[in-house]
């Protein structure tokens, strides 16, 4: 198949280690130079005043973004889908589609899809590899984003008890309807997975936990049915640039991450072009253009639930909330649990609630042992309903003992929610 003939606008810049990233890869960052800009974010207002982002591919909208709070980080986004990705050229659609090849090393995968790469607008990007949850960061699946507006909870970064956490790339967005799903192509990854093929996809950072998938809709739908992740490549624009208390420039801002200068070889270079790059674009959109865009949208297609031959209940995992309180809880070490057991301090109270909500997700043993300490710990009553509720999730003989001693131990109160918790566990056994 012949792909469009681009230009060589891209070039590798550096590599920045995985412990560097949330999400423990290597990510290479390269500079887009006279690029396309097929693939770009731009906003702006329709006739009413009414405010519009939209993720738009070869100038056709993939995802449509809506209201104010598309300018706040810790506010949810509203969001529709677009044109959708069947309705782009079929020669970009088709570079983007042959591009990409599992490949464990990030400079070969960088070589290998160079020349889609050049789609992108000017400025510097990162491309990692990511394991992405295939839900819309609720445990919905993720292609049930429909013309209809939806507020989707995992745009946004995290703020909990004056705390915030900054998103990272963990949950994707369809770039195409429903309508495209084929029974007949899932089933064929179902296949390939039950031979131990690891379902792979191409993706754009978009904000919050969100990423849009570029390609592999039907590699995602097979991993969500098996309760699998989905190893994307995945592109991540550097959005800005920050200062030092001298104001020196001193740090880059991508993927929710801050990436210190000094990391690559050449940190001027990188600044001066990102201020030149960001004086420059053109990032909005004239009141025509929106309206235009939204002309274009209505009634392009009609939405369609998916197949109801598969089934596309809920799976069990990870919540966008999980991951952010994961990322805060940081050190998960015995050391440190016992340190902050011992401090009982205000932070203490905050640093063990996330450590336990991370031990829930990665370590289930280490959470259950730390469940009985807080119930059995009368300094840590502050956590002992969390602790009751994490025990009521596990069917175990241990559990039950617990919750019996506990019934035992304490007075009758109609207002204590361990014994409601208790209660009901016992009398479901």
């Amino acid at each position: 198949m012949k792909l469009l003939n681009f230009s060589e606008p891209v070039e590798f810049e550096d590599i920045i280690p995985g412990s560097h990233n949330r999400w423990g890869n290597d990510a290479l960052l390269f500079r887009i130079n006279k690029g396309m800009a097929k693939l770009s974010t731009k906003y702006g207002t329709d006739k009413c005043g009414e405010i519009y982002g939209f993720l738009l591919l070869d100038n056709k909208p993939l995802i449509n973004n809506y209201g104010e709070e598309l300018y706040c980080p810790t506010c949810a986004k509203i969001l529709s889908i677009g044109l959708g990705k069947e309705n782009v050229d079929s020669g970009l659609i088709d570079t983007i589609k042959f591009s990409q090849e599992p490949s464990n090393d990030i400079t070969y995968a960088f070589e290998n899809v160079k020349p889609m790469l050049s789609i992108l607008e000017d400025g510097y990007y990162l491309l990692t590899r990511i394991e992405m949850i295939p839900t819309d960061g609720d445990g919905n699946f993720f292609w049930n984003l429909a013309e209809l507006k939806k507020l989707y909870k995992a745009t946004a970064d995290v703020y909990y008890k004056y705390h915030v956490s900054s998103g990272t790339p963990k949950f994707i967005l369809p770039s195409q309807s429903v309508n495209c799903l084929n029974e007949d192509r899932v089933n064929y990854y179902l296949n390939q997975m039950k031979n131990g093929t690891t379902m792979t996809g191409l993706a754009y950072y978009y904000e919050g936990f969100m990423s849009t998938l570029l390609d592999g809709h039907h590699r995602a739908t097979a991993a969500y049915i098996e309760n699998k992740s989905i190893d994307c490549l995945t592109i991540i624009k550097v959005t800005g640039f920050g200062f030092d208390q001298d104001k020196r420039p001193d740090k880059i801002y991508a993927g929710g991450e801050i990436y210190d200068l000094s990391l690559f070889s050449k940190p001027g270079r990188i600044h001066k072009y990102l201020k030149r790059v960001s004086e420059s674009q053109k990032s909005k959109l004239e009141v025509e253009e929106v309206e235009e865009l939204l002309k274009d949208c209505q009634n392009v297609w009609v939405h369609t639930a998916p197949p109801k031959s598969i089934d596309f209940g809920k799976r069990i995992y990870p919540d966008y909330l999980s991951i952010a309180f994961s990322d805060m809880a940081g050190d998960i070490s015995d050391e440190r649990i016992i340190e902050i057991m011992d401090r009982r301090d205000d932070d203490a109270e905050f640093e063990l609630e996330m450590i336990f909500k991370k031990l829930q997700l990665q370590e289930p043993e280490k959470a259950f042992g730390l469940s009985k300490k807080i119930i059995n710990d009368v300094n840590w009553k502050v956590l002992i309903e969390d602790a009751f509720r994490y025990l009521a999730s596990i069917d175990s003989t241990e559990v039950e003992d617990i919750f019996i001693k506990y019934l035992i131990d304490t007075d009758y109160d109609s207002k204590d929610i361990c014994r409601r918790i208790a209660d009901d566990y016992l009398n479901n056994r």
